[in-house]
């Protein structure tokens, strides 16, 4: 070195430096892209929900000024300290409770004939007194009608004093009927208004006074009556031949809970738990004893249970469009477009009545299919080698392209199998649809406060979606599950009635 000239050293030192800052700079552009793919990744290319995606647009982005990070969305933040006091009325708060009123729209006089004693007749002028219950429900706007059942009592030579018969469901002298109950349930439930609000509708609409406390112990009866209806659903599940299956996280007395639904054609069984996995899938009892078709997004712990799968292709193609947009790629343009075209000729074999497409076509897609990997991943490793090369390391970082293209081969049964069963739908769409719900109820309330609340919503909403699946109104199948008895016997579910009975086999007050 030493032999060199000065000017030959200088040369050799900058290069070295020009090498090493190459090294670098090559490493940053890599963080940079990976960045600004973070950044880039939307609902329409990934599989991020669409309330993340924040008031831009997607084609905001080339006309948007620089803002210096106005598009970034905030964490909420409070300027509310906490109190310290428990939820609900305080110490010394003046409660309201539902009063007898003095002039019932209607009376009903329940007579009794006979002592409940020694069962004998009961003389005509045995008379002691009325004894009366009052039952508040919704009438025309601005009012709210009593009915009020007035049980003779009378006295037996005995001496015993006996009262008349009440009516089924009737247990408070002053009491909600069953239909203000099933709004009660209605509105939160199904509308997702907040109780608070329910209660300002009773008392604004209706000029009834209707408690908050009220309205959550509907809620409670309601989640308590439904539990062998939401078995019946597990069970019916069990014989369905395709089901889907997704979950989605939600907020439980400050800890992050999911929402896991199973859900077919004609039913839905939702199920909030702390897990994610197996523990919580396993809880539902269904997947365990379930041989059909389960369709999901490609989550591990599903592959645990020994069912047909088949993936979601709604999220194979916005995962192949991002790769177009992160990396102008063709073999993903290719495959997005053989999958939308395998999508569309399959509705139409579907419209003639087939069962399956035809051996000869579903041969040309996988050939195609399979032509499309492999020279995509040849691309993608070679394409890895060369910046494995230029870093001069022992192995870099996969693309995700690669990843893609590598899944979608292993899973190539699992990804074509709406071709070979024309019950299985091409996407998963169905099962997003009904946990969106979830998604709508924590927009507009935040949270559950209690883990209650949350199991309440889950069932409560199971035997909403599963009704509204075969073709019954909402609130007439909740106001026959506030009924507690019918016929005589635990309630199963309204579309059991419907099945074994018909119409017919209703209560009156529910035609």
């Amino acid at each position: 070195m030493s032999s060199l000239s000065p000017e030959t050293q200088l040369i050799a030192i900058l290069l070295v430096i020009v090498a090493e800052q190459a090294e670098v700079i090559c490493k940053l552009q890599e963080t940079t892209k990976e960045l600004e793919n973070r950044l880039n990744k939307n609902s329409s290319n990934s599989s991020k929900p669409p309330s993340t995606d924040g008031f831009s647009k997607s084609g905001d982005k080339e006309q948007a000024e620089p803002s210096g990070g106005d598009d970034e969305k905030p964490s909420p933040k409070s300027l509310r300290s906490r109190s310290g006091l428990k939820p609900g009325a305080q110490k010394g708060h003046k409660g309201c409770c539902l009063k007898a009123v003095e002039h019932p729209r209607s009376i009903e006089y329940l007579p009794v004939r006979v002592c409940e004693h020694c069962h004998q007749a009961l003389p005509s002028d045995s008379q002691v007194k009325f004894v009366e219950y009052q039952v508040f429900e919704p009438a025309r706007t601005g009012q709210f009608e009593v009915t009020a059942y007035r049980a003779e009592v009378r006295r037996c030579t005995c001496g015993h004093k006996s009262q008349a018969t009440l009516p089924d469901g009737i247990t408070g002298h002053v009491q909600y009927g069953p239909i203000t109950r099933a709004l009660a349930v209605y509105l939160p439930q199904y509308q997702l208004i907040p109780c608070h609000r329910v209660a300002e509708f009773f008392q604004d609409i209706y000029h009834m006074p209707v408690s908050v406390g009220s309205i959550c112990h509907f809620q409670k009866m309601t989640y308590e009556q439904l539990e062998s209806t939401e078995l019946a659903i597990a069970s019916a599940l069990l014989y369905e031949a395709v089901l889907g299956a997704d979950e989605t996280g939600m907020r439980v007395n400050r800890e992050t809970w999911w929402l896991h639904t199973l859900r077919s054609e004609y039913w839905t069984l939702y199920h909030l738990s702390p897990k994610r996995g197996r523990e919580a899938m396993d809880a539902m009892g269904v997947l365990l004893l379930f041989t059909g078709v389960l369709m999901h997004d490609h989550w591990k712990p599903y592959f645990h249970y020994g069912v047909i799968h088949a993936l979601c292709n709604a999220h194979h193609l916005r995962e192949l469009q991002g790769v177009i947009d992160r990396d102008r790629n063709r073999h993903a343009a290719r495959m997005m477009r053989l999958l939308q075209f395998s999508w569309h000729i399959s509705k139409g074999f579907r419209k003639v009545g087939m069962a399956a497409i035809p051996d000869l076509v579903l041969e040309r897609i996988e050939r195609l299919y399979q032509q499309i990997l492999a020279h995509g991943l040849r691309e993608e490793e070679a394409f890895m080698e060369r910046r494995r090369q230029y870093l001069k390391s022992k192995k870099v970082r996969r693309t995700k392209a690669y990843n893609l293209f590598r899944r979608l081969r292993d899973y190539q049964a699992e990804t074509l199998r709406f071709l070979v069963d024309f019950r299985v739908p091409f996407d998963n769409n169905g099962s997003e649809r009904d946990v969106r719900m979830g998604k709508l109820k924590a927009k507009i309330s935040g949270c559950f406060r209690s883990k209650a609340g949350a199991a309440s919503f889950g069932r409560i909403r199971s035997y909403i979606s599963s009704a509204r699946k075969q073709g019954l109104g909402v609130f007439k199948s909740l106001l026959i599950a506030i009924i507690r008895t019918v016929f005589g016997q635990q309630f199963w579910g309204l579309w059991l009635y419907r099945i074994l009975f018909g119409n017919s086999g209703l209560p009156e007050t529910c035609h």
